[in-house]
């Protein structure tokens, strides 16, 4: 009897696990069926709804965008944000700050395309002269310190700040866009 009882349970066991994986594959098979007479089924195409490119905010945009990395590349703002340590070598603190005058342009040069090329020009005029007085200032400095206080001080002395001369021409730009 326990011979018997040794044969029926594997057996048992082998009809109740093909049952299950048979009802399992049927499912299975069902549901790739379903899948593929929905993928097979013609789409109502999506609506498409293109937002309109304004223009006048892309041009108004740019200006915003000129006017913030202008403000952030002027002496004194460059020099917060990157003051100045004595464990810093000269050599080293003029490149970190002509980096992030660098970053700061290349962050947003795509811009350019929506500002006129007089604007575009002034823009990269007073990058040139802030990358200008940071190299005078930089010359035979014997500390980054120093070089902090050179730069502050050839920044002072400056008929015309141009920052704020870019800043002027960018409003005036911005205004001409909005008068249209």
């Amino acid at each position: 009897m326990l011979n018997i009882l040794l044969w029926t349970v594997p057996v048992l066991l082998v009809v109740a696990l093909a049952w299950l994986l048979g009802t399992t594959l049927t499912r299975f098979r069902e549901a790739i069926a379903a899948l593929e007479r929905k993928a097979s089924a013609p789409a109502a195409p999506a609506p498409v709804v293109a937002e309109p490119i304004d223009p006048v905010a892309l041009r108004l945009q740019a200006c915003e965008r000129f006017t913030l990395m202008l403000e952030r590349i002027s002496v004194p703002n460059l020099l917060l944000r990157l003051p100045p340590d004595d464990g810093t070598p000269p050599r080293e603190y003029r490149a970190e700050l002509l980096l992030a005058i660098r970053q700061e342009m290349e962050y947003n040069i795509t811009q350019q395309i929506y500002v006129s090329d007089s604007l575009w020009s002034i823009i990269t005029h007073a990058r040139d002269n802030i990358s200008l007085q940071i190299a005078r200032a930089a010359e035979e400095a014997d500390s980054s310190r120093r070089i902090a206080e050179r730069l502050r001080m050839i920044s002072a002395q400056q008929e015309e700040n141009p920052v704020a001369l870019a800043q002027g021409a960018i409003r005036r730009e911005a205004a001409s866009v909005l008068t249209r």
